[in-house]
């Protein structure tokens, strides 16, 4: 990308006049939808007052931040702060969501300590199969909430940050920028298993080592023993489900295989400070009807 940032084009939303009067906090679209006019190849651009989030499940695409090229593995995510050079090249027919949000509304995320760090600098990131299907499933969300009524308006940025959670905490794994090899293949299991399996020789198995280096390795990489961060992990999911989900504090627990709510409650209570109940809107709404 050559040309000076004096000719970079600046746009509200591709095509459209920055200075237009674009009030909404969320837009969501499919990748498709802008790119087909473009012949699936989008010219260098910037957002003064935008940030970006692509979401990119299935097909090619060649991505250009700033001065830096990548051809990423799908799926992944894409972030793209205001103000940053950007250019795409897709593979006709890619699938895939474009989440904008106002930098209004970034910065009211910005007091987030996980959002900020998500939204703050451009970058790329490879996502788990099963987090795809979950960011996939809340994309077609915030795209059947497209509308200007203000309810609409309201439901659409509910369903965009409970996506950018689930987003920030894929990308927000520390063990991303490691380079070990074998701690990415275990936390590629824990994605895979840790709803149901909890034993270190499982792990250490699966990877053809023994426990000892298993903890050792994990341990130099992530700072936690391979338990801890499943534990962790685990704790993230079941956060998930009680905020986003209507299941109830006994329903997450058979969902994660504890065999005893009580006992659910008081792990989860021992990893995030927190009782289950008072981020489970399903608990919190029996609680009110009694």
């Amino acid at each position: 990308m050559s040309r000076s940032g004096v000719d970079i084009p600046r746009y509200a939303l591709l095509g459209e006049d920055p200075t237009g009067s674009r009030e909404e906090l969320v837009h969501c679209e499919t990748i498709a939808a802008r790119s087909v006019r473009y012949d699936w190849n989008i010219p260098a651009h910037r957002h003064p007052a935008l940030c970006q989030l692509l979401l990119v499940f299935e097909g090619q695409a060649a991505i250009t931040l700033g001065s830096h090229g990548e051809n990423p593995c799908v799926p992944f995510i894409l972030i793209v702060p205001s103000g940053t050079v950007h250019a795409f090249r897709f593979e006709p027919g890619v699938s895939g969501f474009v989440l904008t949000l106002s930098n209004r509304l970034v910065q009211s995320l910005g007091q987030d300590a996980l959002l900020r760090n998500l939204l703050g600098e451009p970058h790329i990131a490879s996502i788990s199969a099963m987090m795809a299907d979950r960011l996939r499933a809340m994309g077609e969300q915030v795209l059947l909430a497209s509308g200007h009524e203000p309810p609409r308006e309201l439901l659409r940025r509910s369903l965009a940050e409970a996506l950018l959670r689930i987003a920030a905490e894929e990308c927000g794994q520390p063990a991303r920028q490691h380079g070990d090899r074998l701690v990415t293949r275990f936390q590629a299991l824990v994605e895979a298993h840790c709803r149901r399996e909890r034993r270190l020789a499982f792990y250490a198995q699966g990877l053809c080592c023994t426990e000892r280096t298993l903890t050792r390795r994990v341990g130099e990489a992530l700072g936690v023993s391979p338990m801890d961060y499943l534990h962790q992990r685990l704790a993230v999911e079941a956060t998930r489900l009680l905020r986003f989900t209507n299941a109830s504090c006994a329903d997450v627990a058979d969902e994660l295989s504890f065999e005893d709510p009580s006992y659910f409650s008081r792990w989860y209570r021992r990893m995030t400070g927190r009782r289950p109940s008072t981020i489970s809107g399903r608990q919190r709404a029996g609680r009110g009807s009694s």
